[in-house]
Parts: structure tokens; C-alpha cells; sequence
């Protein structure tokens, strides 16, 4: 066979053979190009570009506190689509009335009125409208709740609304005001000088109401011709006067000092005072320690008794601590939970954990040198919990009863304290209770008058409860104040320390008055409170810390107080 014919031979051979000879041709032509760089990668395609943004929802209302989540979605040159909130920057044309968070979209209501919100991003941006609505009012309260007023007296009631964003506000001025019969209590409505003040008229019962924007609210009214709804200082009461029925005075008989046994029995505890140390052991290089419990009108008071004691010479400043466990809206309830969460407020810490945590501590003191304590508290409005005032016994459909009479549910608080303060401060020996200044002059709900002038009551009827189960040799226990026993352990010697009530602008018998502004004497232009009328302002703090100041300095039973 001819070699040099082996093509030939080939293509005469077979098909096959010129296929395999043109695939050798083709392959080697590929791998040619490629050798030579004729080849490469695909050319990657360019990224689709923000072409426009959309924002959702486009329009709406919300209340004022409100939030709104908003969206926004881009769309690319290649026609896909993403979500890109949490990618834009987001506005409010309008602060004041909606903010938003930047990087989320999430928009707040703040006031009334409606804003442009806008998502940017690439130079593109959207815009939506969020329109903020006014609440409206769903109820009106009104307080003092049930009270009574002599005839010819006066008494101011207060409304409050709550709104639609469960916001509330004071509206006595705007509310239209009116007596269910008006020949036995009259009532000041808009455009009167003074809405809500009532005066009786005759004897007899009244709803009085308050409405506002269709909604109301009322409470009843005795109008009594005894006399005897007129408040009168505790201590200045003589034992033929008396309060819807209730004696005075701060003691029992309407006596101003303790009776031989009690009182016998609070200078036994002031000898026991002594410095301890951390562990609670007597030591000459020991503390004593003073602690205060109470909230909002309290803290002021308490702090500036403590800076009136630092200057002062006369009081002791080598053993004695004071430790200011005062703090705004920590009411009765919150004081009588000795461990743990307190069951009216599932909030809210402990408040004895928070007093050793945040005073005693840093004052280096444990709460087993706790020895001493000076209270006064109140609830900041009984009457929107439900509570009413005091009425008297002997009147016709009266009852007064601790789960409806806020005096009594006070008092009843004040033996809960007594009792948790003893489990967290086991070494207490002495409480002295005090009764929050006049609330005449609230312009808000917060604990009006009469209620502050009622705890006075409680406070007296705390204390007579505890002389009394001592006197029975402990087994005589006061159904609301519970169990007092201070010579077992279960609570500390309770006696009044400083009363601070005194009814407004008319002198109590040692010349303390409260006042508002009043030109003429005793007050002279003089302001005590703070523009709510319910807290006290410097003033009205240093007047209080040097009723506390001289109390404490005089008192048989604080020697521990004094060098």
C-alpha cells in the first residue's frame, strides 16, 4: 500500500474518516484562537439602576402618641422591584407634629396636624401623607368624689378628661358645670369666675356633673346643717368639736400629746437608739440611720430638711445618716411590699431594694442600721381609683368602709408600711408620721382637698389602733390597720411627728398658713406651691423642712437626733 496515498485511501475508505479528519481541523482551529487570546470571558452586563421609589401606605390618620410603620419600594431599570426601607433616608417636613426614625420608617404622632414624610435614596425620592387627629375626649372624672359641705360653705371640685390616646387633662374650666338641684348646692360653671366650686345651700344630697364634648362625669354631694364639715387643724380640735362626727386632736381623747403609756413606751425606744454597725451590732463607730419614705410633694421637703440639718450645730453629725428614700409616684401601696414586686404596680421595682440599692449603699450603711423612719405619703387621686371622701356616720345612706373611703384605705396602707418596713429594716425602732400640706389651691386631680385634710385621721386612727392592741396585750388587732405589736417584732412605735396641715390661707393656732399669691395678710403676696397648686415650690419646702427641723430638735423622743 502507498503511504503517501493514505489520505486517499482514507476518504475512499469511509465517511467516517473525513469526519474525524474535519473534527481535528476544528478543534485545532479553536485551540489556536485561544492560544492566541482570540478568546475570553463573557462580558459582564451593567447593574440595574434605581429608577423610581414608592412609599406605603401613601395617605393616613393616626391619633396623637400613635406610630405608623412605613414602606418603601424601589423599582430598578430592568424593570425588578425590592424593598428598601430599611435603605432610604426618611423625614418629616414637620418635627413638632410627627417624627420618624431615619433608617427605619417608624413615625410617631406628636401634635395635630399632617406632614410630608419623605424616603431618598440615589438621588430618587417619594412622599406620603400622615395626618395627625386630635383625641377626643371617652370620659370625665371628677373629684373630690362624695364629699360633704356645710351649708353656706364651699368646695371645689375638679374635672379631669381622658382622651382617645389615653392621655388625660385637667378641663375644670371648660367643662360645663351643674347641680342636680340647685336650691340645695349651687355650682359655678363657664364663664363664671371660679368653675366647679360649689356652695351649699341647704341640707339635702346633689349630684353634681361636669360635661365636656358629650362626655360626663358627676359625683354626689351632702350639704349638711351641723357645721361640722368644715375642716378644722387636727391639733387645734377641742374635744367638743369635731369633723363629720370624728373627734380630733393628734391623740386620743382629743389630746395633742401621746397618753402616759404610749408615750412611756416611745422613750423606751429612743434609748434603744444607738450606733450599729453594718451587721447591726451596737459599735461606737456605728450609724444611726434616719430614712424617709414618701413620693413627688415629699421629695422636696425631706432633701431640704436634710440641707437645713447639715448647717445646723444642733444636730447630731458624727452617727447619724439620713437617708433619702423619697421618690416621686411612689405611693402607699408600692411601700407596703416588703420583697419583691409590689401587687399594685407589676412595673415597679421593690421600693426597699431600690432604698438600699441607691441610698444606703452609697451612703455606706446597710439596712440593718435602719433605726428610724419619717413618713408621709398620699395617693395621687383617690377619686379616680374610686375612693371617696369621709361622710358622717349618723347621715342617711353614709358608709364609710375601706375598699370605697379613702381615709380608711390610707390607713390601712400606713399598717402595711409599718409592717414591710420592719421585715426590710429589722432594727427600726421609731416611725413618726406626717400628713402632706393643704391641696385647696390643686388645679389638677392630685390629691385635692378634702383628702389630704382626711389623712390626718388616719394617721391619728393608725396610731390609736396600735396603742389600743398594746393595751390588750397584742390580741386586740384593728381590723383595717391590721396587726401593730411593736414589743414583738411586727412593726415599729409609731407616734405624729411634724403635722404640716394648716387650712390654706387662715392661721392654725401656732400661725402656719399655706399660701397662694393672697394680697392681704397673713399672706401678703407670699407663694408656697409650685403653678399646680398641689406641689410645694423652695418655699413652700423650706417652710415644711423647718416644721420637721424644730419637731425633731424638740422631741423627747429623738435624743438620737442631737449631739
Amino acid at each position: 500500500m502507498d503511504q503517501n496515498g493514505s489520505g486517499s485511501s482514507c476518504l475512499a475508505r469511509s465517511v467516517n474518516c473525513i469526519r474525524i479528519q474535519a473534527f481535528a481541523l476544528i478543534l485545532g482551529a479553536v485551540l489556536g484562537l485561544t492560544g492566541c487570546g482570540g478568546g475570553g470571558p463573557t462580558p459582564t452586563p451593567p447593574s440595574p439602576t434605581l429608577t423610581s421609589i414608592a412609599v406605603t401606605p401613601a395617605s393616613l390618620s393616626i391619633g396623637m402618641g400613635a406610630s405608623q410603620q412605613f414602606t418603601a419600594t424601589g423599582t430598578y431599570s430592568d424593570a425588578s422591584t425590592s424593598k428598601i426601607t430599611t435603605s432610604v433616608t426618611w423625614t418629616s417636613s414637620d418635627t413638632t407634629k410627627v417624627t420618624i426614625q431615619p433608617s427605619s420608617g417608624l413615625a410617631s404622632g406628636v401634635a395635630a396636624g399632617s406632614v410630608i414624610i419623605t424616603a431618598a435614596l440615589s438621588g430618587k425620592s417619594a412622599t406620603a401623607t400622615l395626618t395627625i387627629n386630635s383625641p377626643t375626649v371617652t370620659s370625665i372624672s371628677v373629684s373630690p368624689l362624695n364629699p360633704t359641705v356645710d351649708a353656706g360653705g364651699t368646695l371645689q371640685f375638679l374635672a379631669t378628661a381622658t382622651y382617645s390616646d389615653n392621655s388625660t387633662r385637667t378641663v375644670t374650666g371648660s367643662a360645663t358645670w351643674a347641680s342636680s338641684d340647685s336650691t340645695k348646692a349651687a355650682i359655678q360653671s363657664t364663664p363664671q369666675a371660679n368653675p366647679g366650686l360649689v356652695t351649699g345651700v341647704v341640707a339635702g344630697s346633689v349630684m353634681i356633673s361636669a360635661t365636656l364634648s358629650g362626655k360626663s362625669g358627676s359625683s354626689g354631694l351632702t350639704v349638711t346643717p351641723s357645721g361640722n364639715a368644715v375642716p378644722v387643724s387636727v391639733i387645734d380640735m377641742t374635744p367638743s368639736q369635731n369633723y363629720l362626727g370624728f373627734q380630733g386632736g393628734l391623740y386620743e381623747n382629743s389630746s395633742a400629746t401621746p397618753p402616759a403609756d404610749h408615750d412611756a413606751a416611745g422613750l423606751a425606744t429612743a434609748g434603744e437608739i444607738q450606733p450599729l454597725d453594718a451587721n447591726g451590732n451596737p459599735s461606737p463607730s456605728g450609724k444611726i440611720v434616719f430614712a424617709s419614705i414618701g413620693r413627688s410633694i415629699e421629695v422636696g421637703e425631706f432633701s431640704v430638711f436634710v440641707s437645713q440639718a447639715a448647717a445646723n450645730s444642733g444636730v447630731n453629725h458624727s452617727t447619724l445618716v439620713f437617708a433619702d428614700g423619697t421618690l416621686q409616684a411612689a405611693d402607699p401601696c408600692l411601700w407596703g411590699a416588703a420583697t419583691g414586686v409590689p401587687p399594685c404596680e407589676a412595673t415597679v421595682q421593690n421600693e426597699y431594694d431600690r432604698v438600699r440599692d441607691t441610698v444606703l449603699t452609697p451612703h455606706g450603711v446597710t439596712e440593718k442600721q435602719v433605726q428610724i423612719a419619717w413618713i408621709e405619703d398620699y395617693n395621687a387621686d383617690p377619686a379616680g381609683d374610686g375612693f371617696r371622701t369621709l361622710c358622717d356616720p349618723t347621715a342617711a345612706g353614709c358608709s364609710n368602709d375601706v375598699s370605697h373611703t379613702e381615709a380608711l384605705r390610707y390607713e390601712k396602707q400606713l399598717g402595711n408600711v409599718l409592717r414591710a418596713a420592719q421585715v426590710r429594716w429589722p432594727n427600726l425602732k421609731q416611725v413618726f408620721l406626717s400628713v402632706r400640706l393643704y391641696g385647696g389651691y390643686a388645679t389638677t386631680n392630685h390629691s385635692p382637698e378634702p383628702y389630704p385634710y382626711e389623712y390626718g385621721f388616719s394617721s391619728k386612727w393608725l396610731i390609736e389602733a396600735q396603742i389600743l392592741q398594746i393595751r390588750s396585750g397584742g390580741t386586740t388587732v384593728d381590723p383595717i390597720t391590721g396587726d401593730l405589736n411593736y414589743k414583738n417584732g411586727v412593726a415599729p412605735w409609731a407616734a405624729w411627728g411634724p403635722y404640716l396641715w394648716a387650712d390654706g390661707n387662715i392661721p392654725r393656732s401656732d400661725g402656719l398658713v399655706w399660701c397662694n399669691g393672697q394680697t392681704a395678710a397673713p399672706c401678703s403676696g407670699e407663694v408656697d406651691y409650685l403653678t399646680d397648686g398641689t406641689h410645694p415650690n423652695a418655699t413652700g419646702d423650706q417652710k415644711a423642712a423647718t416644721l420637721m427641723m424644730n419637731f425633731f430638735l424638740a422631741s423627747a423622743y429623738t435624743p438620737w437626733f442631737r449631739p
